[in-house]
């Protein structure tokens, strides 16, 4: 039924540039994504295809690093904007990780016609709790609809993400270090840009922020922070989406609807045991930790690398990273 709903009520893709999907029979929604292919690929020729989920109010054109890397090894990507960001559809009203994993699958499964099974998964922060659930409900047979009979993805990388959200009390709470972060960026008399450059603090360290990006300014030819070029980034895409008709503000509602998700997620213990168990062998996992995360408490990170100890091949402990492990690595 999902996916007669889907196809149904599919987009056509009338602008190569701006491809959308209609996804998730159980709470519609409409999400944008692209594809990124590498230079001269030939479909069937790729060395494989990799799926990136994004986090907490977050788009996906900020996978564009890790995409460039990939397809300049040979992979396919497939980026997409969450429910409730940038250039998908904002609809107001309570999310969950599980209704996001749901939106997540059906995009990989129904729109791109991607077997779970051939497909290396990268999430982060938010992007990883629903991840999660993505991961456990294939080897719950949650999605065997529409995932291809697939049980795990080939290969699954989980950056800066927890297992529980806020409710959970300590499990899931948010780090001193944010709290900080907002206070200080909320003090009277900042000017626009020291408010940006604060806000952007809550991600990235004050170091790595002042650091030379190594690219420069096309017109004046002067060597650019990494402040900066996220900043520039970031107003491209702000007035590319003005020029598009999109609200370039995701919005309060938006912001309330996915922090619920988030705090309201919560892959249990023993479905967590059961995934381990589920995985070893079959889909190895690669865990991401930041020590000076200000947005997921480091424990937590280090906690899911625990509770997935079987499957995790690898764990990446990043002692002197922000969140935006992404970026400043």
């Amino acid at each position: 039924q999902a996916s007669q709903f889907v196809h149904r009520h599919h987009v056509a893709l009338t602008r190569p540039k701006m491809p959308f999907a209609i996804v998730n029979a159980a709470a519609p929604v409409r999400l944008f994504y692209e594809v990124h292919r590498p230079s001269g690929w030939e479909p069937g020729k790729e060395r494989g295809r990799c799926f990136l989920c994004m986090g907490f109010q977050t788009e996906g054109y900020t996978w564009e690093p890790q995409v460039q890397f990939l397809n300049q090894l040979g992979f396919v990507c497939a980026t997409f904007d969450n429910r409730g960001c940038g250039r998908s559809e904002r609809p107001v009203y309570r999310y969950t990780t599980k209704m996001l994993a749901r939106d997540a699958m059906e995009l990989l499964c129904v729109e791109l016609g991607w077997k779970p099974g051939e497909v290396h998964a990268l999430a982060i922060s938010m992007g990883g709790m629903y991840g999660l659930e993505m991961l456990a409900g294939l080897t719950e047979g949650v999605y065997s609809d529409i995932a291809h009979d697939s049980a795990a993805f080939r290969s699954a990388a989980l950056l800066v993400t927890q297992t529980a959200g806020w409710r959970r009390g300590l499990e899931g709470f948010l780090p001193l270090g944010f709290f900080q972060s907002v206070a200080s960026a909320g003090r009277p008399g900042l000017t626009a840009k020291a408010k940006i450059y604060k806000g952007m603090e809550q991600a990235f360290s004050k170091e790595w922020l002042r650091s030379d990006s190594g690219v420069r300014h096309p017109k004046t030819e002067v060597a650019l922070t990494n402040g900066q070029l996220l900043t520039r980034r970031g107003a491209k895409q702000h007035y590319a989406k003005i020029e598009e008709g999109v609200d370039p503000e995701n919005g309060l509602a938006s912001y309330l609807a996915q922090g619920l998700a988030i705090a309201t997620h919560n892959v249990a213990p023993p479905r967590l045991r059961l995934l381990a168990q589920r995985l070893e062998g079959i889909c190895p996992v690669l865990v991401v930790c930041a020590g000076r995360d200000r947005l997921v408490r480091y424990a937590a990170q280090r906690h899911v690398a625990k509770t997935l100890g079987p499957a995790v091949v690898e764990v990446l402990d990043l002692v002197d990273s922000s969140h935006g492990v992404t970026d400043e690595r």
